[in-house]
């Protein structure tokens, strides 16, 4: 019976102590990163945008909660959101909301990102956008100058085809569904790709104001990257809500980094 005790303390023991292993080398086992990119709930200055009136209707209020339930199982310990780093606004706001005293608006920040930390019991959201003004005036007054504004319309073809399948689907889709599609490889590329076949061409070699557009673009990314690198520590399961725009990018920069483990945020949606 003594013997039996002690191999029962022992095996208790040693339970915990692997436990106790698991949980310091989780602590400090490098951040992982999940990112959803999103259309903005509100309407934006972007070029071409969905248009969500019924965002704030019965059916679509129940599919951004089930949205942001999926998104849960993911346990971010921090959701980061596209509002400038430094800026104490947005996480006020969210703590009047932890008091019931605000009352959410129609914005992809709020909608997901309020809900998705209170449900998981955070303290405080966290930001980290750069604002950078795209060149687009001196490219526009370049191709009419010199006669190329057709560039420029070519390109505006493509992006209106491309935002009326995207309102389709929209339209038609369940809100997972809808972001499965919009964080899909193909819907990356085609972002990316209004920058690298279209404006990166437009210039000439003594002006190059199509390429200012887009190193710009990446420029601010690169920074907003600084940030989220800012906030994001050891052992921390990181959420990012932003722009599909600016998510296209940053897919490429964490998936091959080797201080983070990038998980695919679309296979949570799919349940």
């Amino acid at each position: 019976m003594k013997k039996r005790y002690v191999l029962l303390l022992f095996l208790v023991s040693l339970s915990f102590n692997c436990i106790a292993q698991n949980d310091n080398e989780s602590l400090n086992s490098n951040p992982s990163i999940a990112l959803l990119g999103t259309f903005h709930f509100a309407g934006s200055s972007d070029m071409a945008g969905i248009k969500a009136e019924d965002i704030s209707s019965t059916k679509r209020q129940k599919e951004i909660l089930e949205l942001v339930d999926a998104i849960a199982v993911y346990k971010p310990t921090k959701v980061i959101l596209e509002y400038p780093y430094g800026k104490t606004k947005l996480d006020s706001l969210y703590q009047l909301y932890l008091k019931g005293e605000h009352t959410l608006t129609i914005n992809e920040r709020q909608q997901v990102g309020f809900r998705l930390a209170k449900q998981l019991g955070h303290e405080h959201i966290f930001t980290a956008d750069v604002k950078m003004d795209l060149p687009f005036n001196e490219l526009t007054e370049y191709l009419g100058k010199e006669g190329k504004m057709d560039q420029m319309q070519t390109m505006m073809e493509d992006v209106m085809k491309f935002m009326s399948e995207m309102q389709e689907v929209y339209d038609s889709k369940h809100l997972k569904e809808f972001y499965m599609y919009m964080n899909s490889d193909e819907f990356d590329s085609l972002n990316k790709n209004l920058y690298l076949e279209y404006i990166n061409k437009m210039g000439s070699a003594n002006n190059p104001v199509g390429s200012e557009v887009a190193a710009t673009w990446w420029h601010r990314n690169f920074k907003i990257m600084r940030n989220i690198d800012a906030i994001a520590e050891k052992g921390d399961r990181i959420f990012l809500l932003f722009g599909q725009g600016h998510t296209a990018i940053f897919k490429d920069f964490y998936k091959t980094r080797r201080d983070y483990k990038y998980e695919e945020i679309t296979s949570y949606l799919k349940n």
